[in-house]
């Protein structure tokens, strides 16, 4: 080991001692230069360059290495970007689609709320008022619902959409059994004009044809021509069909509800007790029967057995 140690610090004071020169000759062979520098010198700059050579080599691997792991997670990252663009915008036209079908339906929930106030007032209905919390709830549903709406949100609106439907819906069934019941009366309700001609006496008090006094007059006379079509009043049953002390030929029918009309002074019956007649309908002609001054028929209206004015039920001709 010594003379090993020995030997090491010989070559090292050799190297120590040896130099190297470099000529530089210019191509005239004038002003030759020479650069002298010893041995160790060269090698310690040899040296160090090959190890600055290695590190550059191995900064550079480290960095190509890096950049293509960098570019991979970009290019990842760039993917999942994009495909969440495409899937924020496929939601978007989701929910867009969603406004525009929930705004049609808030539109058509209002018409039919509208065509529900039409159809009472046609019938002579009274207004639900509950119609209008729907319609409310709806123009609010239009306003509410955008892009910007979460899925919560969105479930929510449509919730309250749906149990709009549902109490419309609710209200339309109930709107179509009062609408026949209605159609009913109205078809019951005896405001048809039993003919046509001139009002010879109104209801209520006036001086008697028969006997110049002031009575009580019980119905509405119209005079026409003997034979003149009379026509029911409204859908009923024929419930009296004969002579009667005073009316001559009278029918009595019964409409329901509580009504009830009387035509007196008939030359002829058309229809008998038990018969179904409907509104319009021929039942009898004109005569001058009974206790009677001319051809006129005398017609009644009785509501829950009390006599009633006929002009005010009657529609106006």
């Amino acid at each position: 080991m010594r003379k090993f140690n020995m030997k090491l610090n010989c070559i090292i004071k050799k190297l120590k001692n040896e130099s190297v020169s470099i000529m530089i000759v210019p191509h005239s062979g004038e002003n030759v230069k020479q650069i002298k520098f010893k041995k160790s010198f060269l090698y310690t700059f040899l040296g160090c360059s090959f190890i600055s050579f290695i590190i550059i080599c191995a900064s550079l691997a480290f960095l190509i290495s890096g950049n293509a792991s960098l570019y991979k997670n970009l290019a990842a990252k760039e993917k999942m970007i994009s495909n969440l663009t495409v899937e924020n915008s496929a939601q978007a036209e989701e929910i867009a689609e969603l406004r525009d079908k929930t705004k049609l339906i808030s539109e058509k929930l209002e018409a039919l709320n509208k065509l529900e106030e039409q159809i009472r007032s046609m019938v002579g209905l009274k207004k639900n008022i509950d119609s209008i919390k729907p319609r409310e709830v709806s123009r609010s549903m239009v306003s509410r619902i955008n892009l910007d709406s979460t899925d919560e949100e969105l479930d929510s609106q449509i919730f309250s959409l749906s149990n709009s439907m549902d109490h419309k819906n609710d209200n339309l069934q109930k709107l179509i059994t009062d609408v026949n019941d209605r159609l009913e009366f109205l078809k019951c309700k005896p405001d048809k004009w039993p003919t046509y001609g001139k009002i010879t006496s109104k209801f209520g008090y006036r001086i008697s044809p028969l006997t110049n006094r002031r009575q009580f007059h019980k119905g509405l006379d119209i005079a026409n021509k003997t034979g003149t079509n009379i026509l029911s009043a409204a859908d009923g049953i024929v419930v009296f069909s004969d002579r009667m002390s005073g009316y001559g030929n009278t029918l009595i029918i019964s409409h329901g509800y509580g009504y009830r009309t009387v035509y007196a002074h008939n030359k002829s019956n058309l229809v008998k007790v038990g018969q179904k007649v409907t509104k319009g309908q021929l039942i009898a002609k004109m005569g001058n029967t009974g206790r009677s001054t001319g051809p006129h028929v005398h017609f009644e209206v009785h509501y829950n057995g009390k006599r009633i004015n006929p002009i005010k039920i009657l529609s106006s001709k």
